[in-house]
Parts: C-alpha cells; structure tokens; sequence
C-alpha cells in the first residue's frame, strides 16, 4: 500500500522543527564545551577528601570533637557524666587548590589554599568553609622560603593524619597547629638538614576581630623565633611516603602583660592622670624531639608485616596558641609578678599492617602542667593533667576509600574541686567513619 504523500503544509512544519532543534543544540554547544572545565593562568590541581563519622560517647559535653572528659559526679550529678551522646559529623570534608606557576628567581613557585567546613575559624557555625593553609613556596634545590598560613614547624609530627577518626585526639599532646608565618628551609643533603623562621604565636582565626586580634602576644615587641634541625634517612627502609625521621625543634617569643595600678588586668588607663600601666614580659619558649622509625619496612611496594613507631616529647612554657584549648597561660603572684606554667608531655603511635590495605594502629598520650597550690586553688577548672588511649582499624577498599573504627579513652584531672563534683573524669567513646580521597 503506497503511503499518503506529505502536504506543502506538513513539509513547512517539519521543516521549522528541525531548525528550531538544530538552533537548540548549536547554542548547547558552548554549555557542553566548557562543563566539568576549570581554567587558570597556571597549572591548578583540585582535591581533598569527603569525610564522615558517626558513634557513641558515655559522656555528653562535647559531641562528636571531644578532647577532655567531664568531672564525675560524686554528691551532686554532673549531667555531662551521667549521660552519653549519640554524634554525627560530615564537616571534616576538606577541598584544595594547589598552584603550580612559573619560576622565580631560580626557584620553582607555587601556592596551596585549603578549607573545611568546619565552621571553626568563621562563626558561621559547623558546616561553614573554614581556612585550614593559605600559603606560597618558592623551592630551589636545597633550599625553600614558605610564606602564609600553615603548620608550624615545632613538634608536628602528621603520621596520624587521616587515620584518626576523632578531630580533636591528641590535641592535648603538642599535635600542630596553623599559623602566620615566614620559613626558611635548607637541607645540607638528602639526609640533613634545619629550618627557621618567624611565626605569629596570636590565634588570627576563630576569634572575633580576626587578623586584628590584639592580645599580650601580639603586644610582644617581635614575633615567635622557630627553628628545627632534622635528620632523616631511607636506610631503614619506608612504609608508605614516611622514613625514618629525628628532629629537635624548639619556639621562642614573649608575652606582654599590662596591668593598672591596682594591679587588675587592663586595656586602658581608668583615668588619664592618675592611673597608669604596669607591664611585665614573661618568656615564651618550647623544646620538642620527634621521630618516625619503619622498624618492620614494606617490602618492594607491600606493606603487610610493616610495623612502625613515631610520636614525641615536649617541654613548654606560655605557648599560647600551640596547644589549642589546653594552653594555660601567664598569671600574676601575689607579688604582682607574672608566672607562667610549666607543661611537660608527648605521645607515641604504633601502626602495623597485616596486609597492604588492613591495617591497625595504638596510641597513647599524656600531658602535665606543673601548677602551683595558689594557682590551682584560684582556677579549679583548669585542667591539670591528661591521658589519652586510642585504638582503630583501617582498611583501604582502594586509593581512593578508607574506612576505620576506633575506640578512644580520655582520663582527665582538673586543677581542683568543684561542688558537689569530683576532681578527676573519664570517657569513653566508639566511632566509625570513611574518607574519599580525590
């Protein structure tokens, strides 16, 4: 049967929808081009990782970033020991941007900028971007300049880096911190080698005011000194990137306490002719050794049987922002004189895999300050002392997904009594969690 032929009305139809598609798809093709594209005057390379985790804690003060246990109750109840939390959290996830851009006086440059979103450093609240490194770096062949925001040299010792499930573990043990800084690095030869540089001791972020934070830090007439002399080798063979590795490191600087004639600490003067400032400059100062030692290496790219040891030790005085939360600061005598606590400590790691991608790891930390009575009696919520015991598994489905579980113990004593409460508390805590690499 021979098919209806087509009408000059039809044909004008068909004619206008294939135009009207051919016009769609020709202005879709910019869209489709430039998709999934990021461009830049230099080389730029995106990545991170998408974190998240979830458990339980037998106490309830924290949440999910503990750090410290609460008091226990003893004639009163303290509701933060009496009850557990149930925790979540997704704002661990971090982005980056490394820059890779032309050369330098000789050296190869680039810049590195990475938040989370965390929420931490803003005030916008928890899953809001944060600042985590903003810094540039200029490499010659055995030496480098850093300059910006981002770890400080003194006592960082990253082998726990994204193994950890807890984001504040082993805050309380000298674990690193992020902050101004200039940096130079120079390295006699593969092996050996130091750095300095100066470093800005005042908390910048995740304060009100921002970079115009003014403290008895920034008072200082100059600015943290900080140095390190390293030594590290692959005689011993590795585990992954690490090496063997030793380092002394150390901090100096001062902190500025202005007082009124009372000898109450002030901002300004009560009056303009009869009150005046009374300043005092208490010392600063930090000494750290550091070491990573593969005493089971990997054998040619395998890392099962490999087992090893890393951690630190520290002496401090004054150091401000390096010890986050738990930095207890300078204080007046009853002479008017300012003093400042001593605090002593480290922590050590174990990590052993029993293949390439199923591994465990232990680690233990414990930190003191050495307080005197007046001290402990007129600031009973300080925190003394502290131990940590963390313990997980960790298996790498593939290069790019990690998943772990982890058990987490906190024993922490506070400077004195509190009503009703005891003076010592402990917590224990079980989270699961998984990171996506890219």
């Amino acid at each position: 049967m021979a098919l209806p032929r087509l009408t000059k009305l039809q044909k004008e139809v068909g004619m206008k929808k294939f135009i009207v598609i051919a016009l769609a798809l020709l202005l879709a093709v910019p869209a489709i081009s430039f998709a999934g594209s990021a461009t830049s005057r230099w080389d730029v390379t995106i990545g991170g990782y998408v974190k998240f985790d979830m458990g339980y804690m037998d106490q309830s003060h924290q949440g999910a970033d503990y750090y410290s246990a609460a008091r226990e109750s003893d004639s009163l109840e303290n509701v933060a020991d009496e009850y557990g939390n149930l925790f979540s959290a997704g704002g661990e996830t971090r982005l980056n941007f490394l820059v890779q851009g032309p050369d330098g006086w000789g050296a190869k440059t680039s810049a590195f900028i990475e938040g989370d979103f965390s929420g931490r450093t803003t005030g916008d609240g928890y899953g809001a971007f944060s600042l985590r490194h903003a810094f540039m770096k200029m490499q010659w062949a055995n030496d480098s300049l850093t300059i910006g925001h981002t770890w400080q040299r003194f006592g960082l010792m990253p082998s726990f880096a994204n193994i950890l499930l807890a984001w504040n573990m082993l805050g309380a043990f000298q674990k690193g911190t992020r902050q101004p800084q200039i940096s130079w690095e120079h390295n006699f030869n593969k092996n050996l080698g130091f750095a300095l540089g100066i470093i800005s001791p005042t908390d910048s972020l995740a304060t009100t005011g921002g970079a115009q934070r003014v403290d008895g830090f920034s008072r200082s007439p100059y600015p943290f000194g900080e140095g390190e002399l390293f030594y590290t080798s692959d005689a011993c063979g590795k585990i992954g990137p690490w090496q063997m590795l030793f380092s002394v490191s150390g901090y100096y600087g001062q902190w500025k306490g202005i007082a009124d004639a009372a000898g109450d600490d002030v901002t300004t003067s009560k009056t303009a002719t009869s009150a005046r400032f009374d300043d005092d400059d208490t010392d600063a100062w930090g000494l750290a050794f550091k070491g990573f030692i593969p005493i089971i290496p990997e054998k040619k790219g395998n890392k099962a049987g490999a087992l090893s040891l890393s951690g630190q030790v520290f002496a401090l005085q004054n150091p401000s922002w390096y010890m986050g939360p738990f930095t207890l600061g300078s204080y007046q005598r009853e002479n008017g004189d300012l003093a400042t606590p001593l605090l002593v400590g480290g922590w050590g790691q174990l990590t052993y895999f029993f293949t390439d991608k199923l591994f465990v790891s232990g680690w233990y930390g414990n930190m003191r300050y050495k307080l005197s009575h007046r001290y402990q009696a007129e600031n009973p919520n300080a925190i003394k002392s502290e131990q940590q015991y963390i313990v997980n598994l960790s298996y790498d489905v593939n290069p790019a997904m990690r998943l772990g579980v982890e058990y987490d113990r906190i024993d922490t004593k506070y400077a004195g009594h509190a009503t009703g409460l005891e003076k010592d508390g402990s917590m224990n805590a079980f989270r699961i969690g998984a990171w996506y690499f890219f």
